[in-house]
């Protein structure tokens, strides 16, 4: 019965929704599920389009993103690819890319514990690794605070939108109290 009550090993999580507090619009392309959907994946990698991020609307240099996961995980880590369109040349659009962050979690959607704040890499305009950060705790919500991009002096150029490209989560599923009262019965 205990082999049977163990946890799960870790796996990716597929959320099943993705809210943004501030979205760029005009043109119907940085949608928040893009966050999500694998568009701009190669293997591994995030492409430099566009199209296959997610930015908030132009003056926003700030940002919450709530993500439902769809059930209660027990949390090992998160995936990020950074915003990554533009070239060095056109730094303004680079610089876009989120830096500080802090992160949450949360059982009912309700209640926040904050659990992690640290910083993101800028991304290079080139197919692009994510970064990997550790995590530990339950939850059915993660709310992601952006605080604020890699442009050092957004009076340059009178906007400062943040943007991301991918985000993904991986743990473990939390069995609910009638499952697990099952595995230690059989």
């Amino acid at each position: 019965a205990l082999a049977l009550a163990s946890p799960a090993a870790a796996a990716a999580i597929a959320p099943v929704g993705v809210t943004a507090s501030s979205t760029f619009t005009p043109y119907n392309q940085y949608k928040a599920e893009n966050l999500i959907n694998g568009s701009g994946m190669v293997g591994d990698l995030h492409d430099a389009g566009f199209t296959n991020m997610w930015m908030t609307d132009l003056g926003v240099d700030a940002a919450t993103l709530t993500f439902d996961l769809g059930g209660l995980y027990r949390l090992d880590g998160f995936k990020v690819w950074n915003y990554n369109f533009g070239v060095e040349e056109y730094a303004s659009t680079l610089d876009r890319a989120a830096n500080a962050f802090t992160l949450a979690i949360s059982t009912d959607g309700v209640t926040y514990t904050d659990i992690l704040a640290d910083n993101f890499s800028r991304g290079t305009g080139k197919l692009l690794a994510g970064e990997s950060f550790g995590l530990s705790g339950a939850a059915r919500f993660v709310r992601l605070n952006l605080t604020g991009n890699h442009q050092s002096d957004p009076a340059t150029y009178g906007y400062s939108p943040v943007g991301l490209s991918e985000v993904r989560f991986e743990g473990s599923a939390v069995p609910e109290p009638a499952t697990w009262a099952m595995m230690i019965i059989g």
